[in-house]
């Protein structure tokens, strides 16, 4: 087309009709607009409740189209998918007593296997026992620190993302 030849014979050569021409042409030069306007297309498909439920959320936020919240979407800083310092210390202290306690597991049922494969009934002293309580409480202490960070992590990172969307950008992070 640009080198002068007529679209009929691009058709007849390649074998399509001449709308196809038209359409490769047109999706060409769509392509090298974009390109030059320094914007890139995004396409993805998703299922009908979760578009329904973000559309839901962004009427609430007050946005308009998809498009604009989409366009909010792909702006929000990367420190959302950054992990976060604060986190990651908190997360490596309950890795350390998650260990700490492994061990002491492993410790006592060694030694109540010994005490099995030696032929001997299995039964607990009383500081085995109270070994054994104490760990349980300190698992279910553990599991109550990991869900107040969660908690803690996830109200942080909803305020910031919808104070981005709704572009209030200069909110505290």
């Amino acid at each position: 087309m640009r080198s002068g030849v007529p679209v009929a014979v691009l058709a007849r050569t390649y074998g399509v009709t001449r709308p196809t021409i038209y359409r490769a042409a047109r999706a060409f030069h769509e392509k090298e607009a974009v390109a030059n306007a320094g914007t890139a297309p995004v396409s993805f498909t998703v299922d009908r409740d979760s578009l329904k439920a973000f559309d839901t959320f962004t009427g609430r936020l007050g946005l308009a189209t998809r498009a604009d919240a989409l366009r909010r979407v792909c702006r929000v800083p990367a420190g959302f998918l950054e992990p976060d310092p604060d986190l990651a210390d908190a997360l490596r202290d309950v890795a350390a007593q998650l260990s700490a306690i492994g061990r002491n597991v492993n410790q006592l049922v060694a030694t109540k296997n010994y005490e099995v494969r030696r032929g001997q009934k299995l039964k607990l002293t009383k500081p085995q026992e109270q070994l054994l309580t104490d760990l349980l409480e300190h698992i279910d202490g553990v599991s109550t620190v990991v869900r107040e960070i969660e908690g803690k992590r996830a109200s942080q990172t909803i305020r910031r993302f919808v104070a981005t969307m709704k572009g209030h950008d200069d909110e505290p992070r």
